[in-house]
């Protein structure tokens, strides 16, 4: 997958025409998946490259609607997840004040036809571009005939129920609900970052941890201690990681904290991805080393179970 952050060094690889589709796609959850998978489908029938436009940062930042949004995936992390289902082109955006004025015409014509040549378009259900949010679907088969592509809707996939949306996926992760959150993005939700020294209290208790430095962009699961696997060097480790600020000791700060099992080695400086599978109980103060290390043999334990048939 090639990746495109200026439309100015675009030059012939659309000669032919493209199979498209575009959105925030922030998590890469099932309801996402659809317009992807339907991207690719259509690109293959057609015999063209498929292409995915999304944009960076997040419009609600730049608009101010959200400053403190956090996002669901890194910019990586969305790349890799979308190099995973086979597109072509990755189209990024830089989302500015000015790009969120030009209107929903110019928006389609030289972004969408002009620069992409797009044949054919696959929007979702609450996808909106160009000022005003008037891009849509509506807006899109209207021009058809001007621009001679095609273009199909994508409605809203349900679980149980309800609609597959980002929103929806924060909200079970704010509660740390992280099954829940697994069905909507159908893969737990992963946290990736560099280890740094931490005060090494761990090790004295038998229970050595790797702090780990998260964008501060990137949406944490509830406070509490959560079964996990870790993967770094290649290969997957059992594990449990604290969401939380210590309370036992200093109380400050938001860490992460990984236990990695079985394994005894250095991963400063290196970056350790985590999966984080299964909430086992808030955070709480306790009495001192020896209650804390009680509890985490048993969360350990309780760990294991529950990663064993994972």
């Amino acid at each position: 997958m090639k990746i495109i952050r200026s439309l100015e060094s675009i030059q012939n690889e659309f000669q032919t025409g493209s199979s498209l589709t575009l959105g925030n796609f922030d998590g890469i959850h099932v309801g996402h998946q659809t317009l992807l998978l339907r991207t690719v489908e259509k690109a293959k029938e057609l015999g063209l490259p498929s292409v995915v436009v999304t944009y960076y940062p997040n419009p609600s930042v730049v608009l101010g609607k959200k400053p403190n949004f956090k996002y669901l995936s890194s910019e990586r992390e969305k790349e890799e997840l979308i190099r995973g289902f086979g597109i072509d082109y990755l189209v990024v955006l830089d989302f500015t004040l000015e790009l969120s004025k030009m209107s929903a015409e110019n928006f389609l014509e030289k972004i969408m036809i002009q620069t992409l040549n797009a044949k054919h378009i696959v929007i979702g259900y609450n996808h909106f571009f160009g000022a005003e949010r008037r891009g849509d679907f509506n807006l899109l088969n209207t021009n058809k005939p001007k621009y001679g592509y095609a273009v199909e809707l994508k409605e809203a996939v349900l679980k149980k129920e309800s609609k597959i949306s980002s929103s929806l996926i924060r909200g079970f992760l704010e509660k740390g609900e992280m099954e829940e959150a697994k069905i909507l993005l159908g893969r737990n939700y992963h946290i990736t970052g560099i280890v740094f020294e931490g005060a090494k209290r761990g090790r004295t208790i038998g229970f050595p941890t790797a702090n780990i430095k998260v964008p501060e962009d990137k949406l944490l699961p509830a406070i509490g201690v959560y079964a996990c696997f870790a993967k770094f060097g290649g290969k997957d480790h059992k594990g449990m990681v604290n969401i939380g600020h210590n309370p036992t000791f200093d109380g400050l700060g938001l860490h992460v904290e990984v236990n990695v099992f079985d394994f005894d080695g250095d991963l400063y400086g290196k970056e350790v991805e985590l999966e984080i599978v299964h909430k086992i109980r808030d955070e709480k103060k306790f009495s001192g080393l020896n209650e804390l290390k009680e509890q985490l043999t048993k969360d350990k334990e309780e760990s294991v179970r529950i990663l064993n048939f994972n």
